[in-house]
């Protein structure tokens, strides 16, 4: 593998099926978001992978719209893990959706820091859009929701790339890529282990919504284990009872990756891209990011790289940390018993090919996570 690819993973039978480059719904000017809507970005990646540091980096692009999890504001209504069949069904909500997105003000969804400047927003704009995200969040203290007064929308801007950022979708990109014919799509994973450490330290400092912690509430692994996938792993209600908090969580990170990995392996508008590669090789992974989505390279990517990559943050949901670091904190956190039973979860997947590692070798390595 090239050094510009290491840690990329196109689809393993990608065809010609998945190369057209029609609009998302055959229309041409239709509205005035259209043009944005067909140039759309998908960044879908399970919880604590490393997808709003990423989502930022694509953020960081002056031709580029970008939206913060939307879909964990405006709830869609196909499951959570739809059969890839079933795409079809879900086209035209899928389209008003993302159609929807550069009109949206809630402030989780257009105010993720940093704010960057844009080629189709003046500097004044830019003042008045910081200005519109700090009041729309003091006031949400005292009135839910409160919406951004202002927000850039680009209409108009032909160039521009609309970035969908997701953590509540990755179950759903299968049918995200064949219900929107020109979207790319750049699929975060991170190691089972990094995932379940940050989960977990999460739920230990209640950073999460919900009265039931996730690793303790079967759910969403009662929802995989239904899926053709997860049936193929012959798992129980009562395997799911005797599991550990880390198991549980490692049966979710296996049957979500797999559930994915399987509805894209046809399609080469999708690319997986290990979390630990980007934090390794930040610039790197990034131009390969860049180069598979559509987008030139820019100055201020570069400058927020290295801002983004040298600091020492400890917030949790910060996106300025030693990212070197932020990968590979779980090697220090989590106990080699633990360590092992997610690995041997992990051997039972045919992805123990994306992770290599020996268990009884944990490295010390101080920091926080993004």
């Amino acid at each position: 593998m090239e050094t510009l690819d290491a840690g990329c993973f196109l689809a393993p039978h990608a065809t010609a099926c998945c190369r057209r480059d029609t609009g998302c719904a055959g229309r041409k000017g239709s509205d005035r978001w259209s043009v944005a809507m067909n140039r759309c970005i998908l960044l879908f990646g399970m919880p604590r992978s490393g997808t709003t540091w990423v989502g930022k980096l694509f953020d960081s692009h002056s031709d580029t719209l970008y939206r913060h999890e939307p879909d964990s504001v405006r709830r869609l209504s196909l499951p959570l893990f739809p059969e890839k069949k079933n795409a079809s069904e879900y086209h035209q909500e899928l389209e008003q959706f993302v159609t929807s997105l550069p009109q949206m003000r809630h402030p989780k969804v257009v105010g993720k820091q940093p704010l960057f400047p844009k080629s189709y927003q003046s500097a004044t704009a830019l003042v008045a859009y910081r200005v519109s995200v700090a009041i729309a969040k003091a006031a949400g203290s005292l009135q839910r929701n409160f919406p951004c007064f202002y927000r850039p929308n680009a209409a108009g801007s032909g160039q521009v790339h609309l970035v969908w950022k997701s953590i509540e979708s990755p179950g759903r990109l299968g049918v995200c890529i064949e219900a929107l014919s020109n979207a790319r799509a750049i699929h975060l994973m991170r190691h089972p282990c990094g995932y379940v450490a940050s989960v977990l330290r999460g739920e230990a400092s209640k950073r999460f919504d919900g009265l039931e912690p996730i690793a303790d509430d079967p759910w969403l692994l009662q929802l995989l284990l239904a899926t053709p996938t997860g049936k193929a792993h012959s798992l129980s209600a009562d395997d799911i009872e005797r599991f550990t908090p880390e198991e549980r969580l490692a049966w979710c990170w296996v049957l979500t990756q797999e559930k994915i990995l399987g509805d894209v392996e046809s399609c080469e508008r999708v690319l997986t891209v290990r979390y630990e590669d980007v934090c390794a090789d930040p610039l790197g992974m990034t131009r390969r990011m860049y180069e598979f989505t559509g987008l030139d390279w820019q100055s201020q990517t570069e400058t927020f790289i290295g801002a983004s990559t040298r600091a020492t943050n400890t917030d949790y949901y910060s996106v300025f940390k030693d990212s070197q670091a932020s990968a590979e904190r779980w090697r220090s956190e989590l106990a080699p018993d633990a360590i092992e039973r997610i690995l041997r979860i992990l051997h039972a997947s045919s992805l123990h090919r994306f992770y290599n590692d020996d268990p009884r070798a944990p490295t010390a390595i101080s920091g926080g996570a993004v």
